[in-house]
């Protein structure tokens, strides 16, 4: 049975919401009430705020619902009846969404208070515009681990971009129909409690070439702020990158995709090392020493990744290097085996033109004269 839960302060007929935010939560008690607060301390004049709880049974959507009742923002919390997967739950919150343009936060998000006004402003102002993501400033840099992960979500500048990220971003309503997030991954395809330490499973990937598509503008908003607070531990990190480098051959596949920009060099230089260990003692000194100058290259390419994309320092980046060695190549290992799982036998992932996937989607307006 669905529970629907709404706030005290519902909008009038002339209070319409700029924006509805859809929040996706799971068992994350403590940090889906630390995002509520930071919602209701938003300085935007209208706005709603959905909240899906996908099955949770440690109280969450009753503490998220506490705060409801109290904030000057409507707000209201709506429960799956069973676990569905973040994506579903998406699709649940944007369904319930009467505003016309979608923010989204992740439960494990606190946004600063002028997130929201700073997002929806580039939208009011630029009619072309279809999606947005804002700055997230990753909050658990406590171990090794948790440094080589930093920076992940981070859109490198502000003004137009190549991707999105899920956990802080603004889409207008028209650009997503029912099922615009991907739910051909489910959390637990075995019907398990799911891990929530496991995340990049590309998720917004498909929106992203689809808003494209249609001709509709992408940015990057640095103004628009939340902090990230995911820890992560040497099996929990190393977990995602396994999953992630799986999740990134899905999307490859998927999209009909290049290589992935992160995995490429190293790949290469691996392949370069396994054809001078088969040409063995007939190789020459300049074949031998080509996988270690890609090698170095490849390392350079992951050095100007980190830095100048995912906003690391370089004290940061040396004291990380051996977590982000160990973390690539666990993702190029989930990448390498789910993509020739997928080349032999497509294991259920539908392939897709992706001339086809503004279909259905409106045009941008024209430019102004």
């Amino acid at each position: 049975m669905t529970d629907v839960s709404e706030a005290t302060t519902i909008p009038g007929p002339g209070d319409a919401p700029r924006v509805s935010v859809v929040v996706a939560m799971f068992e994350r008690l403590e940090r889906s009430v630390a995002c509520a607060r930071s919602l209701a301390g938003q300085t935007i004049d209208r706005a709603e705020v959905i909240f899906v709880d996908d099955g949770s049974e440690d109280g969450t959507p009753e503490a998220v619902e506490a705060i409801a009742r109290t904030s000057r923002i409507p707000m209201r919390v709506v429960r799956n009846a069973r676990n569905l997967g973040a994506n579903s739950s998406r699709n649940r919150g944007v369904s319930l969404a009467s505003a016309p343009l979608v923010a989204f936060l992740d439960s494990d998000c606190e946004a600063d208070p002028e997130w929201l006004e700073r997002l929806v402003g580039p939208f009011e102002d630029d009619p072309r515009l279809g999606a947005a993501s804002g700055l997230v400033e990753d909050a658990c840099v406590g171990n090794v681990w948790e440094l080589a992960f930093s920076g992940t979500h981070r859109l490198p500048r502000p003004g137009p971009c190549s991707r999105i990220t899920s956990c802080n971003l603004c889409v207008r309503r028209v650009l997503m129909p029912a099922g615009a997030w991907d739910e051909s991954r489910p959390t637990r395809s075995d019907g398990g409690r799911p891990d929530t330490a496991i995340s990049a499973r590309c998720d917004e990937e498909g929106l992203n070439l689809a808003i494209r598509a249609a001709g509709w503008g992408v940015e990057s908003i640095p103004a628009a702020r939340v902090r990230h607070f995911h820890p992560y531990t040497r099996r929990s990190l190393l977990r995602q990158a396994w999953f992630g480098g799986c999740a990134a051959a899905e999307i490859v596949h998927r999209y009909r995709l290049g290589p992935r920009r992160d995995l490429g060099p190293i790949a290469l230089a691996w392949l370069l090392l396994g054809l001078v260990l088969i040409v063995g003692p007939f190789t020459t000194w300049w074949l031998a020493a080509l996988p270690a100058a890609v090698g170095g290259l490849a390392f350079a390419a992951v050095a100007w990744n980190e830095l100048s994309n995912k906003g690391k320092t370089i004290g940061g980046l040396l004291r990380a290097s051996p977590a982000l060695v160990v973390y690539y190549h666990v993702r190029l290992a989930g990448f390498t085996v789910r993509r020739w799982q997928l080349r032999l036998g497509g294991d259920g992932v539908e392939r897709l033109d992706r001339s086809r996937l503004a279909i259905g989607l409106p045009e941008p307006p024209e430019p102004a004269a």
